[in-house]
């Protein structure tokens, strides 16, 4: 099977509207159907899970899990990750929870923000009590880029008493956008009906999130790894799912709405790093829940690869 093969259609055509096709198709060498050999002590040390997921009605949801070291085994063939909630912190609000029990498709990023090293495995979840098990369809390593690097502990994560404050909404209050415009770093999950669902790491300067006077958001799109498989998913299935992460405050706000790409955009201020793309995402649900008290966060520094603006 060649590596064009691993893409959907709408994949294939947010190649081409980027003329990145033959870029992607290299790329695409890297993709595998278990976790690679040489990830497996990486994943085994984690502390942070992002995901992706579908609820009843279809809307796509991305959420952060906070585990101890060891949470995240791979199997013996590698061909499946074990995740075991006991030894997670577990916001009862979030939507993931309900999501896995109806629909199997669960996208996941490995992130370490300490050293940049990140990792996605897509797959079919199977929950049995505190055992998630996530049979791998698509693993592969991502660059570095765009990370912010932060140092973030909490004690036994699974033994953590978890805030139950919860608030939501359909447009954004001042508190909320007051987050967003704040954030340096947010998760994006997408879905394809075949392909599955996808999550993905998204960052920039402070405040890179523009929040337009609709109260529609715009992102500026940095050249990546050329598979676009966020923007594959958004050209056939508008869904998508962000987490903005507020580990300062101990917040975390989670979106569901629709997201529209942007293509050779007028870009006078270097927003984009050259690339010329935006994306706008229309926000039809938000809730905003509490990390654990005991989160410490202490930031490192900003990634070197970030546009510089004119």
């Amino acid at each position: 099977m060649g590596n064009a093969a691993r893409f959907h259609e709408g994949e294939l055509i947010a190649q081409r509207n980027a003329q990145e096709t033959e870029i992607a198709a290299r790329n695409a060498a890297n993709v595998d159907q278990r976790i690679i050999r040489g990830a497996l002590p990486f994943v085994r040390q984690q502390k942070f899970l992002y995901a992706g997921s579908i609820d009843q009605q279809g809307r796509v949801w991305a959420s952060v899990l906070i585990g101890e070291p060891g949470f995240l085994q791979p199997s013996e063939d590698a061909g499946a990750l074990l995740v075991d909630l006991g030894r997670v912190a577990r916001q009862p609000f979030d939507p993931l929870w309900d999501n896995i029990r109806h629909d199997e498709r669960l996208g996941l990023l490995l992130l370490e923000l300490q050293t940049r090293r990140r990792l996605k495995i897509n797959g079919a979840a199977e929950l049995d009590g505190d055992t998630l098990t996530v049979h791998v369809t698509e693993s592969v390593p991502i660059c570095p880029r765009y990370i912010q690097r932060r140092h973030i502990t909490l004690e036994e994560p699974g033994r953590q008493s978890m805030p139950h404050g919860v608030q939501r909404g359909n447009a954004l209050g001042g508190e909320q956008l007051a987050l967003i415009a704040r954030a340096d770093t947010f998760f994006l999950a997408s879905v394809h009906e075949s392909h599955g669902a996808d999550c993905s790491h998204r960052g920039g300067p402070r405040g890179f999130v523009q929040v337009l006077p609709n109260g529609v958001l715009r992102i500026p799109d940095y050249n990546g790894n050329s598979m676009f498989n966020s923007f594959g998913n958004f050209l056939l299935n508008p869904q998508a799912g962000l987490v903005f992460p507020d580990y300062e405050q101990r917040r975390m706000l989670q979106l569901n709405g629709t997201a529209q790409m942007f293509w050779d955009q007028p870009d006078p201020g270097n927003a984009t790093g050259g690339t010329g793309r935006f994306w706008e995402f229309t926000v039809a649900h938000w809730i905003e829940t509490q990390l654990p008290d005991a989160l410490q966060m202490e930031f490192v520094d900003a990634s070197p690869f970030l546009p510089k603006g004119t």
